[in-house]
């Protein structure tokens, strides 16, 4: 069967890089190195010198058409001996503070921004852990007590005669059972209760465990119109399959004298992190929409990649753009990316106040 020729070509892979640039830029003052609160990240005038490489898909996206668009921004980490920084940051932090280790004694910048249409639906997840914790009659008895320890205010031998004391009965039932199921024989205790026509039931109480981190689920289905749009969508996937994976590094110890070897073979690198944000287009460029929920820092921990549909097609052959070297090759006619993102740090009530 016969390729299908391109239809609509649209310039080169930099011409693309140029229209993503101007299609994310919000501010209202393109001289302006800082975005305007609310707005996009992308800060037009140092792009060049910063040398954010931009990316988008569909070549019009945010446009009149598409309206709405999620902007992924894939960092560059580097250590560094800047000081974890609880303090407000509305430019790189949305406003929250950064309490993870993760994110301690390092400096990211954006290295990579790709921008993509908003997906029919977009899905957010808040979850509180709680276990069952089983509460004893002497522990509900002295739990008074215990606190006065915990405080300061009570001795640890004085909170033990308090406990019989205060426990009197429960308190010696709870110790004979302990003991009869310590040396007794298996289910001495189960047929005394059988005997006696009733048990000693638990009391359980549900107690908070933590916060569970956020996780972010994404599809996009490329369908490349031009052979330029089908080299963004190879540079877009190609982005997000490097940025989630590590990279072989030096090891921790200095490398032998004797060998050189320093243990690299088996040292990886941390994977690099991603900032996630959701934009409409206001008729005054791109701003962030606050009705949506905003997304703290993210490792990217899934990626699958889908090559064709219900039958494989691919275009014209051309020629890749690849960073790491060119090659021909036949582009596919379709291609769809899931995404699974995890946040780093856990989301409290001061998060919520400021739109997590």
């Amino acid at each position: 069967m016969p390729l299908v020729p391109f239809r609509n070509p649209q310039g080169s892979i930099t011409d693309a890089a140029s229209r993503a640039v101007r299609s994310f830029t919000s501010s209202p003052n393109p001289a302006s190195s800082v975005p305007a609160s609310g707005q996009s990240g992308v800060r037009t005038p140092a792009q060049n010198k910063l040398g954010i490489k931009a990316l988008q898909y569909p070549d019009d996206v945010g446009g009149a058409e598409q309206g709405h668009y999620i902007i992924f921004k894939i960092h560059e980490v580097n250590d560094g001996k800047i000081v974890k920084n609880n303090s407000a940051s509305s430019t790189s932090t949305g406003g929250r503070r950064n309490r993870s280790l993760a994110l301690k004694n390092t400096s990211k910048r954006t290295k990579t921004q790709i921008g993509l249409y908003m997906p029919p639906s977009v899905k957010v997840e808040y979850k509180s852990n709680y276990n069952d914790v089983e509460i004893s009659s002497l522990s509900e008895t002295i739990r008074d007590t215990t606190l006065s320890v915990l405080t300061g205010r009570k001795s640890v031998g004085g909170a033990l005669k308090t406990a019989v004391e205060t426990g009197g009965g429960d308190f010696l039932v709870e110790k004979g059972i302990s003991a009869a199921r310590a040396i007794g024989p298996a289910g001495l205790v189960e047929s005394a209760q059988i005997a006696a026509g009733k048990i000693r039931s638990k009391k359980m109480e549900l107690m908070f465990d933590g916060v569970g981190r956020r996780s972010f689920s994404y599809q996009f289905t490329f369908i490349p119109k031009s052979e330029n749009e089908s080299k963004v969508i190879d540079g877009i996937v190609y982005e997000f399959k490097k940025a989630m994976l590590p990279k072989y590094t030096t090891g921790f110890l200095p490398p032998n004298k004797v060998t050189g070897n320093s243990g690299n073979d088996r040292t990886l690198s941390i994977p690099t992190t991603f900032d996630i944000e959701y934009f409409f287009d206001s008729g005054k460029g791109g701003r962030l929409n606050n009705y949506l929920n905003k997304i703290s820092t993210c490792y990217l921990t899934d990626m699958s990649v889908e090559y064709g549909g219900d039958r494989y097609k691919a275009y014209s052959p051309s020629t890749t753009a690849r960073p790491a070297g060119n090659g021909e090759g036949a582009p596919p006619q379709r291609t769809v990316i899931s995404l699974n993102f995890a946040e780093i740090e856990i989301i409290t009530q001061e998060d919520i106040d400021l739109g997590f």
